[in-house]
């Protein structure tokens, strides 16, 4: 009998290593199962990382506990584990039905994935095929997403969130992975729990953000708002560094708290410190610290400081560079006028104004920007570049024509649309707050000429005092004063980091180039597609 699984015979050894597998899920994992790095680009395939001994304990809280909530630090392996739990179950056991939910179908498609890479790449010389179940058609259904064991009727299946999308189920299990981000999350959970009442299980995984994830991890599903005590009633256990676990006394979850020193080569201040660096506060915050920060009240932009962004002596634009000029629309319009050097954001200007139509500002803007910078002609192809509210582009209910039709009739030319998304917007301005390189900062602000932007970055440009009544991901600034040049500095960044514009400063011959593919004009402004954008185009 001892003949290779080539045949289709399998040795009694083989046999006892899948009983093993079968009666033991960290065994599994600890010889069969491999997770995929897409970050590392010369050893993307590892062996799954058991030397880690908070995924051993979470093992065995996975497989003794209904309910699991686990509030996380990035990068902790977290999901791929999950995955392969439940890959376990699935494989090894008839009749069981999990569902992989995420925030769209083409996420839960990812984690589905992730299921079949784990069994694609189980070793063939330690659990033959034969002993495998077999896959319908061989492969992954695409539509939906799921693998299907037929002969076993056991099913992974990938779902959307919504609050519908699983009601005509009943699972064995549903596992949701980085459920604190999606904008349904407590109708999900409304209309998921009855689909495991009577003994199925749900596993909710996610970095920490504000929102209805939390509501679980404190026990406060009933609390109206997101703003309370981030403790819980129940008795805390530390298992292990970076590790807390308690079991909530009314929603029933057990909390598996996981910080990043739960690995140990993750404890050191230099890893720290290097995360840090690297990230916004606030996202450093939330992804890798404690922090379930609900932004009530506080500044957009907490990564802005005075002693590093703000400069007091004026600077001049470099000949040579066009001018980009960022600017919001509406009844308080505001336009800001900066270059780029390097990768680094010079704003030199800010104008703002109360009760005027698009048209009306720029006819008074126009004629003080050609006196303020008499070498730039704002009619000319290589002068200026406007980033604008996408909104431009649509025609009004009071005046048939556009916002950048009326741009346009003016002699402006290169009207791009800035970013349409929030998150687009906001993070653009991050990404040049905490930049640093040889030069300084990432952003330089005048003074004495940009006094409303820098009261914006100052905490004037903050969220709402109350969000209670808000979902986590549609927390919006107020609208008031400072938004109107806060919004002409995100279209501005974000069509800058968009078209990759970068200078080069040399004295004798500045000149930009776009990197990666330009976007086209959709109406209004000239094509940019081909243009050459001061002396040298890359």
């Amino acid at each position: 009998m001892a003949q290779n699984s080539e045949n289709n015979t399998v040795t009694p050894q083989q046999l006892a290593f899948y009983a093993k597998c079968r009666q033991d899920p960290w065994f599994f994992l600890q010889e069969c199962v491999f997770t995929l790095d897409q970050v590392d680009a010369e050893n993307p395939i590892k062996a799954f990382p058991t030397h880690l001994q908070y995924l051993h304990f979470f093992t065995e809280v996975f497989l003794r506990k209904k309910l699991i909530a686990v509030p996380k630090s990035r990068r902790m392996t977290m999901s791929w584990t999950c995955i392969a739990l439940i890959l376990w179950a699935v494989m090894f056991h008839k009749g069981k039905l999990w569902a992989f939910v995420s925030k769209k179908e083409e996420d839960s498609a990812e984690l589905v994935a992730r299921a079949k890479f784990i069994y694609d790449n189980i070793p063939r010389s330690k659990i033959p095929e034969a002993l495998l179940p077999k896959l319908e058609g061989g492969k992954m259904l695409k539509s939906p997403p799921q693998l299907h064991f037929p002969e076993i009727n056991s099913k992974i299946q990938g779902f959307p969130m919504g609050a519908d999308q699983l009601r005509q189920f009943t699972f064995s299990g549903i596992f949701g992975d980085e459920c604190a981000f999606w904008e349904v999350a407590q109708k999900f959970y409304a209309s998921a729990k009855p689909t495991i009442d009577g003994g199925g299980q749900m596993v909710l995984v996610s970095s920490r953000a504000p929102g209805f994830f939390k509501k679980i991890i404190f026990d406060q599903i009933d609390n109206p708002t997101y703003n309370f005590p981030e403790s819980t009633e129940a008795t805390v256990k530390h298992p292990m560094e970076g590790v807390d676990l308690w079991t909530n006394k009314k929603n029933k979850f057990t909390v598996f708290d996981l910080h990043y020193t739960a690995n140990p080569e993750k404890r050191s201040a230099a890893f720290r410190e290097a995360v840090k660096e690297a990230m916004p506060i606030r996202e450093y915050l939330m992804e890798y610290e404690k922090n379930w920060d609900t932004f009530e009240g506080m500044p957009v932009f907490p990564d802005f400081r005075k002693d590093l962004h703000i400069s007091k002596i004026k600077e001049g634009p470099h000949l040579g560079l066009p001018l980009l000029c960022g600017l919001d629309f509406g009844l308080t319009p505001a336009l800001v006028i900066a270059q780029i050097r390097g990768q680094r954001l010079y704003i030199f200007q800010e104008y703002i104004d109360q009760n005027k139509g698009i048209k009306q500002f720029l006819e008074d803007i126009l004629p003080r920007l050609t006196q303020e910078f008499p070498e730039w002609n704002f009619r000319a192809d290589k002068d200026y570049f406007w980033f604008i509210d996408p909104a431009g582009f649509q025609k009004s209910q009071v005046d048939a024509r556009t916002c950048v039709q009326q741009m346009t009739e003016l002699g402006l030319r290169n009207i791009t649309p800035g970013p349409v998304d929030w998150e687009s917007r906001r993070s653009s301005v991050e990404q040049f707050l905490i930049h640093t390189d040889r030069d300084g900062a990432g952003m330089n602000i005048n003074a004495r000429e940009c006094p409303n932007l820098i009261e914006a970055f100052q905490g004037g440009y903050r969220y709402a005092d109350a969000t209670a009544e808000i979902e986590p991901l549609k927390i919006r600034p107020i609208k008031d004063r400072f938004s109107h040049v806060s919004d002409a500095t995100q279209y501005l960044c974000g069509g800058v980091r968009r078209k990759k514009l970068v200078a080069t400063p040399t004295p004798s011959a500045p000149h930009y180039g776009f990197l990666g593919k330009r976007e086209e004009q959709t109406e209004g402004g000239s094509d940019v597609k081909d243009r050459k954008f001061g002396r040298t185009i890359y």
